[in-house]
């Protein structure tokens, strides 16, 4: 857990790119002007830490409800807002096609995916990907 907040700090602090929105675990969330969103990870980054940013994205900047879904637009791959790095595009305004997407225990499928265009979950399943994040964080600031 001290290499998540090192790291954390360390995306915070020294990211070349102006982001918009940055989520508890550092990652930086670029909104489109489509309304939709691009997470961008910052290294080894995977489907939890890049689900939180998109659920605390969608949460707070454009205020959806828990139970309203995010959606894959563009699965994981170069990004086009920050040259150099990987990313994941989301709506939460799907068209048609996505909104018929695949979600958990789709033909038997667990796994929370980043490749599946369509995959979506709910934005309160997306923010619990952030609870051990935050028990961190909060952890070191007891007294």
């Amino acid at each position: 857990m001290r290499i998540i907040l090192t790291t954390t700090l360390a995306a915070m602090l020294l990211a070349p790119m102006a982001s918009a929105f940055t989520a508890i675990n550092g990652l930086a969330v670029q909104p489109r002007s489509d309304g939709m969103f691009e997470v961008v990870a910052s290294g080894g980054d995977g489907p939890s830490q890049i689900w939180c940013a998109a659920g605390q994205f969608a949460r707070q900047a454009q205020r959806v409800g828990g139970n309203d879904r995010i959606f894959i637009v563009e699965p994981y791959g170069p990004s086009r807002s920050n040259p150099g790095y990987r990313a994941v595009v989301f709506t939460t305004r799907p068209s048609s096609a996505l909104a018929n997407g695949p979600t958990l225990g789709t033909d038997g499928d667990y796994s929370v995916s980043l490749r599946k265009i369509g995959f979506n979950l709910r934005v309160a399943h997306a923010e619990r990907f952030c609870d051990d994040v935050f028990e961190e964080v909060t952890e070191r600031w007891r007294f």
